[in-house]
Order: structure tokens, then C-alpha cells, then sequence
């Protein structure tokens, strides 16, 4: 008889910034290759739904060689002393909630929203797309499965869409590295990405990747990784929303 494998949680940046993965195993010897990793497939990785739109849906593909069952749930969105916030919520419903995906196979995942829309600002959501351990007690090794967190956007009426109205400052974490704080006063979400540092030309790399999100009405916080005085002079740029051109959130930053 074979003891249930523990459980461990790591991070996989390749799929980012779209979408979280989990490993469940025993926390102990190697990674399994990324393709394991990549057997259950998730696209779009992200949605917006609007005003007069009622549904939408994801798709998803097992490109592996074994069965795969999938559990999906949906979640309210929202911030609060810089955390994210996630509710289970009857706003936004989806179909089927639990599926079982032969090797090979695709599924359409219907995401419905279930009300009216907003007003005066977007309302955000998540779906949570998780694979199931497999229940096989025969099974050795590491078990291995996936989660997606899905960010899913509900648009207000209006012609204009959404968008975010950012104001940033540099403030000290209480271990004295500089800390990028971020406000958005607009009524759409902003996603931060590839924040840098550019002084006379020269740019460097604060944060590469997805850093993460901004809801309207919130402010969020990310440590850079050095001390204050390194971003005394010069602007911290980046890129929100995946536009070609990157913002400068902050011009000649200095310590408060």
C-alpha cells in the first residue's frame, strides 16, 4: 500500500503572466519536465465581457496521454490593504463547473454573467480553472497538476471603455528597500508589467515579467529589490496593459 503523496506549491514563471501554476508532490528532489507541466492547456488567458455581452467562454485542452479531471470555480475580485481579495461569488457563473478531459480532448467553459452589469467602473472577477490529484493509489512519484487564475473583466455601459488613471510614489519598506507604490483612480484595471529604472538613457531592470494589477479605486505595492537611494534620480517606467509603448510612472523619483 502506498502512502498519498505530500503536498508542495511552487511557482512556474513560464506561465506567466497569464496564468498560476501549482505542483503537488513532495516537496523533495527534481522538477518533472515542463511539458508534463503544460499537458492541460488554458486559452485566453484572460476576458472581457461587455455591457450587452452575457457570456463568453474559455477553452480548454488536455494535450497530454491520460485522463485529466479539471474543477472550475468563479470568484469576485477585489483589493484591500494591497491583497488581493477573492470571494466565491454567484455574479459570474460557469459551465461545466467539473469536467473530466480525455487525452486529447477539448472543452469550451462557459463564463456567464449571471446579473446586471456595472456602473461607473469595471468589475473584476477571477475563475480558477484547477486539475484534480489523480485518485489512482497505485500511482508513484510526484503528483503533479496545474492551476489557472483567470482575470475576467465586466465592462459598464458607455462608448468609452475602461481604463486606469495611475499616480505612483517611492516609498521605503520597513527593511529600508525602495518600494514602488502604485494608485489607480481610473475606472478600468491596470495591469503592471516590466517595471524599469532609466536614468540619462541607460535603463536597468527593476522587475521583469508581470509584477501584477491595480484594481480601479486601489493601491498596490511592489519592493524593487534596493535601497532608495539607488532611485534618487532618473523615472521609473513600464508597461500597463500590454501597450507597445511604456508609461513613465514616476519622473525624477526621490525618498519621502
Amino acid at each position: 500500500m502506498h502512502a498519498p503523496p505530500r503536498l508542495a506549491l511552487r511557482l512556474l514563471p513560464w506561465l506567466l503572466p497569464t496564468a498560476l501554476a501549482v505542483l503537488l508532490g513532495p516537496g523533495v528532489g527534481g522538477m518533472l519536465p515542463a511539458a508534463q507541466a503544460a499537458s492541460l492547456q488554458l486559452a485566453p488567458t484572460s476576458l472581457s465581457l461587455g455591457a450587452e455581452q452575457a457570456a463568453d467562454g474559455l477553452w480548454l485542452s488536455n494535450s497530454g496521454g491520460a485522463p485529466v479531471q479539471v474543477q472550475t470555480r468563479a470568484y469576485r475580485w477585489t483589493q484591500r490593504d494591497g491583497q488581493d481579495q477573492l470571494e466565491p461569488t454567484q455574479e459570474l457563473l460557469v459551465s461545466p463547473p467539473m469536467r473530466t478531459l480525455a487525452a486529447g480532448e477539448r472543452q469550451l467553459i462557459r463564463v456567464i454573467r449571471a446579473g446586471p452589469p456595472p456602473t461607473g467602473e469595471e468589475r473584476c472577477y477571477r475563475i480558477i480553472v484547477d486539475e484534480l490529484p489523480s485518485a489512482d493509489a497505485e500511482r508513484k512519484g510526484m503528483q503533479f497538476v496545474l492551476r489557472y487564475s483567470v482575470p475576467i473583466f465586466v465592462l459598464p455601459p458607455g462608448k468609452t471603455a475602461p481604463a486606469p488613471s495611475l499616480s505612483a510614489q517611492l516609498v521605503a519598506g520597513s527593511d529600508g528597500t525602495a518600494q514602488i507604490q502604485i494608485r489607480n483612480t481610473g475606472n478600468g484595471h491596470a495591469q503592471v508589467a516590466d517595471l524599469q529604472h532609466r536614468v540619462e538613457g541607460t535603463t536597468r531592470s527593476a522587475l521583469n515579467g508581470l509584477v501584477g494589477y491595480v484594481l480601479p479605486g486601489q493601491t498596490m505595492r511592489w519592493s524593487l529589490g534596493a535601497p532608495v537611494a539607488q532611485f534618487a534620480r532618473g523615472s521609473i517606467i513600464a508597461r500597463i496593459n500590454g501597450e507597445a509603448d511604456e508609461r513613465t510612472l514616476l519622473a525624477a523619483p526621490a525618498a519621502p
